[in-house]
């Protein structure tokens, strides 16, 4: 431990620029009369010199202005740190409102996503129903079990044995009245609006001629398509009419499914779609 009340020495006690000053000008006295003792010259206190000082003046001037740089940088980098802060505290709130919208957006692309889907099966529910319609009405392919029928006129060749345009209503009526789902006479393809009428000596289906002898498809039920075709009004009819005139008539069960083409779609000329009523079917 120090003793109590000792001096302590310059070096501890001086301020710096002062304590530099002196040990600088000690140094060159020091300097001079070792260079006057050398040579035998006369010794005393040397006298610093212009030099000396200005050059302790400007060390001290570079003191100065290095702390006055360095207080100012100090502050400088304070303030650089405080924006930096700033802007990151900014960064974070525009991210975090990013991510937010983000969120939103997610939430908003699965309701949407969800809606296609209820949509897309909405749709596959009504073009279904509208394919079942079509073959019904008569206007799309269909395929199934069924009937084949063969209808001629009479061996004999007589004018009583030909096969007319009302007695091939009368047998289709039948079909109808015992289940059949769809009917095609020669490739025609019957609908709601099929008109089997004469002209001439030929019988045509919407105004295509078609001559005997009559291919009948049927598709239905297989199981009960004839026993209710010779039960219907329509059926029994035919059988007399068979019966009568000699006319050829054959009904088999198809052993295959059948295939029975399309009709040509009407078109409409006085009708016209009501979006009224297509809105109360599809109303829930």
């Amino acid at each position: 431990m120090a003793e109590t009340g000792k001096e302590l020495p310059e070096h501890v006690t001086l301020p710096l620029l002062t304590l530099i000053t002196n040990q600088s000008l000690d140094s060159d006295y020091r300097h001079v009369a070792e260079r006057r003792a050398a040579t035998g010259a006369e010794t005393g206190r040397p006298r610093p010199t212009r030099t000396t000082a200005l050059a302790v003046a400007l060390f001290g001037l570079m003191i100065v202005v290095a702390a006055v740089q360095t207080s100012r940088e100090a502050a400088t980098t304070e303030e650089g740190r405080q924006e930096l802060i700033r802007q990151i505290t900014l960064e974070r709130d525009d991210l975090a409102e990013a991510q937010n919208s983000i969120s939103d957006l997610r939430d908003g692309n699965e309701q949407l996503a969800d809606r296609v889907d209820e949509l897309g099966s909405r749709s596959r529910r009504v073009e279904g129903a509208l394919l079942n319609s079509k073959g019904y009405a008569g206007f799309a392919t269909v395929r199934g079990p069924g009937v084949r029928i063969q209808v001629d006129d009479s061996p004999d060749g007589s004018s009583d044995g030909r096969v007319r345009d009302e007695d091939l209503a009368i047998l289709v009526n039948g079909l109808w009245a015992a289940g059949a789902e769809a009917i095609s006479i020669n490739g025609h393809r019957l609908t709601a609006i099929s008109s089997i009428r004469s002209v001439g000596t030929a019988i045509h289906i919407r105004a295509q001629p078609i001559k005997p002898p009559y291919d009948i498809l049927v598709v239905g039920d297989p199981n009960t398509l004839q026993s209710l075709f010779a039960e219907s009004r329509p059926g029994l009819e035919w059988l007399s009419l068979r019966n009568n005139y000699g006319l050829v008539f054959t009904m088999e069960n198809s052993q295959s499914d059948m295939s029975l083409p399309s009709s040509r779609a009407p078109l409409l000329r006085s009708a016209q779609i009501s979006t009224e009523s297509t809105q109360q079917k599809e109303a829930p």
